[in-house]
C-alpha cells in the first residue's frame, strides 16, 4: 500500500507522521478524522484548535489532501444541524 505523509500545523509546530492507506482518495476523509479526534482530545482543555492545518502528501511528495481544522469546526457545529433549509431555490434572485 502506498505511503502518504500528514504534516499538522498547530500553533507554529509541525508533527510528521507517515501512514499507509489504500488509494490517495482516503488521505483527505482521514485527514479528517484525524482533525477531529484532535480537536475532541483538545477540547476538555479549552485548548482552541480552530487555526491548525493538516497537509497530506503521497510518497513522490505532492499534495493530495489539505484539511484546516476550522472547517471541521464548523461542519460539526450544532447551528448548522438544527438550521432550517433555504426557502428558495440557490442561485434564484428575487426582482424587487
Amino acid at each position: 500500500m502506498p505511503k502518504f505523509r500528514f504534516e499538522t500545523t498547530e500553533f507554529d509546530q509541525t508533527t510528521i507522521s507517515v501512514e499507509e492507506l489504500a488509494s490517495s482518495d482516503l488521505a483527505s476523509p482521514r485527514a479528517v478524522e484525524r482533525a477531529h479526534a484532535a480537536l475532541v482530545a483538545g477540547a476538555p482543555t479549552g485548548l482552541d484548535q480552530s487555526g491548525s492545518v493538516t497537509r497530506v502528501y503521497d510518497e513522490a511528495g505532492y499534495l493530495v489532501a489539505t484539511v484546516n481544522y476550522s472547517d471541521v469546526v464548523f461542519d460539526n457545529s450544532p447551528l448548522r444541524e438544527t438550521s432550517e433549509p433555504p426557502t428558495e431555490e440557490p442561485g434564484v434572485m428575487r426582482s424587487g
